[in-house]
Formats: structure tokens, C-alpha cells, sequence
């Protein structure tokens, strides 16, 4: 891959691109790059002459960041990054960028919630939200499941 990446890298530059496609691979790369809830409340934003603009969900995740801002600044270095700067801005991810594994993870509902979950839809006729109000129920109690241990 290095070899790859030294063959493209003059040509990436040369059309003025380089920049976006390191921007593109931090993005891509994020949620192993920051652990949460730290990659979920800033996100790259622009890349420029080497310096990333990361926007920051609160100006209290500003100061805290801003306190961290070299330890980051480490994390970013194999990618070109060079400097920092950090804006209260939107932070936006898309739905499955920064899931977190554990929190995808079901867990297996005994026969008691599946009557709950019976008893629960039985009055509903439309099959589709029937099956989305079950979709929904049973995902809050795996979820509860996993909070409190019980399996």
C-alpha cells in the first residue's frame, strides 16, 4: 500500500486533490482513529495547507478538546495533519460511521419478553407497523438487557 500511495501521491497533488482524499481516509478511518464518546462529538470538517478544521458539538467539548488538542494532533500526524483548529460547528455522521459494536450487538429476549412482545402488537391489523413497533420494542429490550446485564 505505501508503494501505491507513493505513486499517487504526486499525481493526487498535481490535480489539486490531495488534501480532500486525506480528508476523505480520516473520515473513513475515524471511529478507530478517537474512541467514544470522543469521535462522536467532533468531526473533520476541511483540510487545508495541512491544517484540519474539526467541528466541535458544544463549547464545552471545545474547551475539553482544547486541552487535548495535541494528544489529537498526534493521532492525525500520519495523515498529513500539521495543525488544528477546533469551531463549535455541526457534527455529522452518518448512521452506521461511528457504531459502536457493542450497542449493535442482540441480545436474545427469553419466552417472557416474547409474550410481552405478542401481547404488545396483538390489537395492531397493519402488518407493517406491526412489525415495526416489534422491530422497535425488541431492540429497547435487548438494549435493557445489555444496561443491566440480564440476558
Amino acid at each position: 500500500m505505501d508503494r501505491a500511495e507513493s505513486l499517487l501521491a504526486p499525481i493526487l497533488k498535481r490535480l489539486g486533490i490531495d488534501e480532500d482524499v486525506r480528508l476523505l481516509r480520516i473520515r473513513k478511518d475515524w471511529p478507530g482513529i478517537f474512541d467514544r464518546p470522543l469521535a462522536t462529538h467532533m468531526s473533520p470538517s476541511r483540510l487545508l495547507e495541512g491544517e484540519l478544521l474539526l467541528n466541535v458539538a458544544s463549547p464545552i467539548w471545545m474547551q475539553q478538546l482544547s486541552f487535548s488538542k495535541n494528544e489529537i494532533l498526534d493521532k492525525l500526524r500520519k495523515y498529513g495533519v500539521r495543525d488544528l483548529r477546533l469551531r463549535v460547528g455541526k457534527v455529522s455522521w452518518k448512521k452506521d460511521e461511528l457504531k459502536d459494536p457493542e450497542m449493535s450487538r442482540q441480545v436474545e429476549l427469553g419466552a417472557e419478553d416474547a409474550e410481552f412482545l405478542d401481547q404488545l402488537i396483538s390489537g395492531i391489523h397493519d402488518d407493517e407497523l406491526k412489525e415495526t413497533i416489534r422491530t422497535v420494542a425488541k431492540k429497547s429490550l435487548s438494549a435493557k438487557r445489555r444496561r443491566t446485564g440480564r440476558h
